[in-house]
C-alpha cells in the first residue's frame, strides 16, 4: 500500500511557528508528513484580513512554483481563521485541502456540549467569530464564545515563557467559566500548550469535570489523513 503524503502549511513567514508544529505533530499510519513555512516576503504573523491575504497570495504562487500540489495527496492549513489559501488552493486541485480552523470546530462538536476558543490577540477575533457562524449556520448554543490572551502569534513560540504560561491559564480559565466543556487552540502557535489550558480550568472551575482540549493541527492530521483514504477508494 502507497504511503499517503500530506503538506503541512505555515502560512505565515515565522519559522518557529513550523518548528513547533514538526514537534508535536505525528503521522497516521502510513502517512507522511511535510512541512511548509511561507516565503520571506509572507507577514510574519497573520492579525487581520490584510495579512491573510498577503500570506495566502505568497503561499499559494510560491507552492504552485514548487509544483508542491503534484507532490502531495492532501493539505492541511494551519492558521486559526477561515484562511483564503484553504480556499484558493481548492481552486485548483480536488485533493482534500482542510484549515486547522475548521477541524477543530469538527472535532469538539464531537467532544462536548459546549466549545470555546483561547486565541491570541483581539484583532482577528471578530473574523473568528464570522468563521464560527459561517460553520455553524449561524448563532448556536453550543458555541460559548471567544477569549483574546493578548499574545502574539510569534511570541508563543519566542516569547517570555512565564508570560506566555500565566495567560494562558488565565484565560481558559475564563472561557471555561462561560461553560466551555471543549476548548479549542485558537492558533497554531499554540501547538503543544494543551496542559496549560486544562490546568487553567481546573483552577477556574475545581468542582467541575476536566475540560476537553482540541489543536486544530492534530485534530486537521487525522481528519485530513481519512478524506484523503476515502477519496481513493
Amino acid at each position: 500500500m502507497s504511503c499517503t503524503r500530506l503538506l503541512v502549511i505555515n502560512p505565515n513567514s515565522s519559522k518557529s511557528v513550523t518548528d513547533g508544529l514538526e514537534e508535536v505533530l505525528r503521522p497516521p499510519p502510513q502517512t507522511e508528513l511535510a512541512f511548509y513555512t511561507a516565503p520571506k516576503n509572507a507577514p510574519p504573523s497573520i492579525n487581520d484580513m490584510i495579512t491573510a491575504n498577503l500570506t495566502a497570495t505568497a503561499c499559494f504562487l510560491d507552492i504552485q512554483e514548487k509544483k508542491l500540489i503534484d507532490q502531495h495527496d492532501g493539505f492541511l492549513v494551519c492558521c486559526f481563521s477561515d484562511h483564503p489559501l484553504t480556499h484558493m488552493l481548492r481552486e485548483i486541485t480536488p485533493k482534500p485541502t482542510i484549515g486547522i480552523f475548521e477541524a477543530a470546530i469538527t472535532q469538539a462538536l464531537l467532544l462536548g456540549k459546549r466549545f470555546g476558543i483561547v486565541t491570541t490577540g483581539s484583532g482577528y477575533s471578530a473574523d473568528i467569530h464570522k468563521g464560527v457562524q459561517a460553520i455553524m449556520g449561524g448563532n448556536s448554543q453550543r458555541f460559548a464564545g471567544i477569549v483574546t490572551t493578548g499574545l502574539g502569534v510569534v511570541e508563543l513560540r519566542e516569547g517570555d515563557r512565564q508570560k506566555i504560561e500565566r495567560n494562558m491559564k488565565e484565560y481558559s480559565g475564563k472561557i471555561a467559566q462561560k461553560g466551555a466543556d471543549v476548548i479549542l487552540l485558537g492558533c497554531a502557535g499554540m501547538t503543544g500548550m494543551e496542559s496549560l489550558v486544562v490546568q487553567g480550568a481546573a483552577e477556574a472551575r475545581p468542582m467541575a469535570s476536566p475540560v476537553r482540549v482540541v489543536d486544530g493541527a492534530k485534530a486537521g492530521v487525522e481528519i485530513l489523513a481519512g478524506l484523503v483514504r476515502f477519496c481513493a477508494c
